[in-house]
């Protein structure tokens, strides 16, 4: 067993996947199965992730580091009935569950059952081993709770008995989590952001909320919705599930219009995505029937682009300026010009009076904004190259399958007939026209939004804080391991969520509001997980931590020294869970 990136070629671009190799003991052979997706390497390029492909590559071997452990510590000796080792770095979040001072509310709601466990014991456990080491819920009672510095004994029976406790109401632990978050922090709701998902379950037969319906992971199981509010300083108001076989199109204004009620947001809610959910219908039902706005790119490459869109892309005079942007040394990162102008949509539905389909026509006053970056410019030219080179092999072919060269195959052009309609053998040749557009147009992107008030650079800068965005989903996905879920009760599987929900809140508070940045998800996530410790026979802790960059982090934000000592007292162990102090007063 292994994990590995794998790289296909699709019809939008390069998109990236982790895959698992395994024995199927079954069938007697080795075979691959899908673990989670990244997206298209086009849309994951960021200033934080230049190089997607080496980016998550690395990711990838991480987890695959961290698998090998897992593995290894399987086969550790046990002392007493207990883990040699204990995880210390989790008193980052259970310092800032303690500061939230959530513990009487969930005892409160826990109090209507007569469970023979805290709540908020099995909440919290759940949480920190969700960071920790991400598995089923079997292994995590087994493995992962005994590895905790501290820790109440809880079995699996009391786990699946929680869970369905805390699912069947798990909106209301959301709320409280945002209430006594906002007791420290105000709320930005100028813009609020949302974004969906999906999650697939290895099941044959739809039950539930679990139905079949278009996965973002390209499977053909069951899924279930997820749907997440997010504030302007990205961290997440709220979540919602819902049925797998809703569309997210008219879904997606229901669930914002609750969030938004739920959670009095009054400032606009801007919807960064990409165009697919930014259909006439929503942009209509944001636009026109609520107070809402959006930024989406437009794809400048194909047929959805007129010519003239094209033309003023390339056009640069008096009227048609770029503007540079550049580093503190002089260079180039990316030019922007923009324009202001009314644009036409139209859609149809399904009249609730009479029931008869009607046409919708409406005009929005949009910006688009057009970017142009070198980096991508010369990374896209090359890609083109790298298919033209393919396409040279095909040329002389009678018949050409389109699916032995994939993408590539848009730079074949095929003449079946000559200048007097007469059909002729095929003629197999390269499209020299449209490997000049695509050459000319790299680089180039078209960036659209209702919000004309808005600089060039502010839109610009918000649509690329879509990575940000859609890595909430990416780190539930991959460090969460959200999926898959071992559970299949509707309020076990939305307890699970919800979890993985309030991991990635408090992740985020801690990267964006305790640590201002300056140490971002994974960093954390890294040193949570290496922070360990052995006990001695005199009574003092061995630090195992081995990754210096994370540890010289998140020293610099806390201040906090012991963090690379090599011996630990207990009292110096049990300062960090009670002593140590995230939000500022």
């Amino acid at each position: 067993m292994a994990y590995f990136l794998r790289k296909d070629k699709r019809k939008n671009g390069l998109y990236l996947q982790m895959y698992e190799n395994y024995w199927d003991k079954n069938l007697k052979q080795a075979r691959t199965r899908h673990i989670c997706s990244f997206g298209y390497v086009e849309d994951l390029v960021s200033d934080d992730i230049p190089d997607p492909i080496a980016y998550y590559t690395e990711v990838v071997r991480q987890k695959e580091i961290e698998r090998k452990k897992m593995l290894n510590e399987d086969m550790r000796p046990r002392a007493f009935g207990d883990c040699v080792e204990k995880n210390v770095g989790y008193f980052l979040f259970h310092s800032l569950i303690e500061e939230l001072e959530v513990k009487e509310v969930i005892d409160i709601l826990a109090s209507v059952c007569k469970f023979r466990f805290s709540v908020y014991d099995l909440l919290t456990q759940l949480i920190y081993s969700r960071i920790i080491c991400p598995c089923s819920k079997s292994k995590t009672v087994s493995d992962v709770f005994p590895l905790l510095y501290r820790y109440s004994p809880i079995s699996e029976d009391q786990v699946y008995d929680g869970l369905f406790f805390i699912g069947g109401s798990y909106k209301k632990y959301i709320e409280l989590f945002n209430k006594q978050y906002e007791k420290f922090y105000k709320r930005n709701y100028n813009r609020a952001y949302f974004d969906c998902t999906n999650y697939y379950f290895e099941i044959d037969f739809p039950k539930d909320d679990k139905q079949k319906g278009p996965s973002k992971e390209n499977s053909k199981n069951p899924i279930i919705g997820q749907a997440m509010l997010l504030d302007s300083d990205l961290v997440p108001i709220s979540m919602q599930m819902y049925p797998g076989n809703e569309s997210e199109k008219p879904y997606i204004r229901k669930i914002i219009e609750e969030m938004k009620q739920k959670y009095n947001v009054t400032g606009k809610t801007v919807q960064i995505a990409d165009k697919g959910l930014n259909c006439a219908r929503n942009i209509y039902a944001a636009v026109v029937e609520g107070n809402d706005g959006y930024i989406f790119s437009k794809a400048i490459k194909g047929r959805k682009l007129s010519k003239k869109e094209k033309n003023w892309i390339l056009l640069e005079n008096q009227d048609n300026v770029f503007t540079d942007y550049t580093d503190a040394k002089g260079n180039l990162l990316y030019r922007l010009k923009s324009c202001v102008d009314t644009f036409d949509y139209s859609f149809e539905e399904t009249d609730p009076d009479t029931g008869e389909n009607r046409k919708i026509t409406f005009s929005v006053k949009e910006k688009r904004v057009v970017s142009y970056n070198p980096c991508l410019a010369r990374k896209q030219q090359a890609e083109i190259k790298k298919m033209v080179d393919k396409t040279l092999n095909y040329v002389t072919h009678k018949q050409l399958a389109k699916e032995e060269i994939g993408d590539a195959s848009k730079y074949l052009k095929v003449t079946n007939r000559d200048k007097q309609g007469k059909k002729i053998e095929p003629i197999i040749e390269i499209d020299t026209a449209k490997v000049e557009e695509d050459m000319k147009l790299a680089g180039y992107n078209l960036i659209v939004t209702s919000e004309i008030d808005m600089t060039p650079n502010q839109i610009y800068e918000a649509y690329h804080g879509l990575w940000k965005i859609e890595e909430s989903f990416r780190i539930s996905k991959s460090y969460l391991d959200a999926r898959p879920a071992y559970v299949q009760k509707q309020e076990t599987i939305y307890g699970h969520f919800l979890i993985c929900y309030l991991s990635l809140f408090l992740l985020r508070v801690l990267e964006i509001k305790c640590f201002k940045d300056k140490v971002n998800a994974y960093d954390i996530i890294t040193f949570i997980r290496d922070f360990r410790v052995v006990k001695k026979d005199d009574n003092t802790y061995i630090n195992l931590s081995r990754n210096r960059s994370a540890n010289e982090k998140i020293k610099s934000v806390t201040g906090i020294n012991v963090l690379d000592a090599l011996y630990l007292t207990e009292r110096e162990l049990d300062n960090l869970f009670d002593s140590t102090i995230l939000i500022d007063d």
